[in-house]
């Protein structure tokens, strides 16, 4: 175990946080907070409210030597009916954990492939944002304010797919396995493109970044290598947990014109990071099989 690391997970109890902290629990002394009560069998909690305007409680109880920061509005439609609450969770909460750490402290910023339009597929680290939402456009603010108050950060642009471990919460991949096991109708966007991780093949990823000490004070994107239409990726996914499909149809975005407008390609170029470290970073198939293996447990 590597007991000199502290890592803080804001945002514990989301889909990416409470993996990492089940995946490290055993690697590192995991602090986690949240705005909700803890999860069943999460130690070392800390109920505290990013709205905040002082973090000094938080950081005198984790005493951290990295913040892995998840905590995140990330309902789109939520965001554009509620920008000031987005840029102030999403965005100014950086700009917080950034004047309360200490030097040594790494902060690592889990952002989003929705600080860029629709305008480019695969889109690259240098790359200019231009996000098509609020959601974006808070998350666009956070990366900034990390960038000018912090000297030890690292901003992961991804794009992750799991499975929520807070009751009553459900999200893309609970949806599509939920309607289809209960024969309910839905439509899979087959004109809207990403390419997926899940987030416990994104937790190997980050621990590497976190272990090597690399990527200091830069964005890297880490996703998933290949890319594929929502449609696509839900259909391979139900096909690998043996789930019927005929209720599945393809569908248009363009159709939905009652939500927050989200770019149609969401693809991320993460050659950067392969090339950097020598590693692969997972396919479908491989993303596929790690959610099939998280729900059967």
């Amino acid at each position: 175990m590597n007991a000199t690391k502290r890592i803080l997970i804001t945002g514990a109890s989301g889909m990416l946080g409470s993996t990492l902290y089940k995946q490290w629990q055993s690697k590192y002394q995991i602090y986690c907070t949240g705005t909700s009560k803890a999860l069943p069998n999460m130690k070392n909690y800390m109920q505290f409210n990013l709205r905040a305007s002082n973090f000094k409680e938080l950081f005198d109880w984790a005493q951290p030597d990295v913040i892995v920061h998840c905590a995140a509005l990330t309902n789109g439609n939520f965001c554009q009916e509620n920008p000031e609450e987005a840029f102030l969770i999403n965005g100014l909460s950086s700009y917080k954990l950034a004047q309360s750490a200490s030097k040594n402290c790494r902060i690592i910023y889990i952002s989003t492939d929705a600080v860029f339009s629709a305008d480019l597929h695969m889109a690259k680290e240098n790359d200019i944002p231009n996000p098509d939402n609020i959601y974006g456009k808070s998350k666009e603010l956070g990366e900034f304010l990390l960038i000018q108050n912090s000297q030890n950060y690292t901003i992961v642009r991804t794009t992750i797919v799991g499975f929520n471990e807070k009751e009553g919460k459900a999200g893309f991949v609970e949806w599509i396995i939920h309607s289809a096991k209960n024969k309910i109708p839905i439509q899979l966007f087959d004109d809207v493109l990403f390419n997926p991780i899940s987030c416990s093949l994104l937790g190997n990823e980050l621990s590497t970044i976190i272990d090597s000490g690399g990527f200091k004070n830069e964005i890297v994107h880490l996703s998933g290598s290949e890319v594929v239409s929502k449609f696509e990726f839900g259909t391979r996914l139900l096909s690998e947990l043996n789930i019927q499909n005929e209720t599945v149809a393809k569908g248009s975005i363009l159709q939905f014109n009652q939500r927050a407008k989200r770019s149609t390609d969401q693809s991320l170029d993460c050659s950067y990071f392969q090339t950097a470290t020598k590693r692969n970073l997972p396919n479908l198939e491989e993303c596929i099989r790690s959610l099939s293996k998280e729900y059967y447990e």
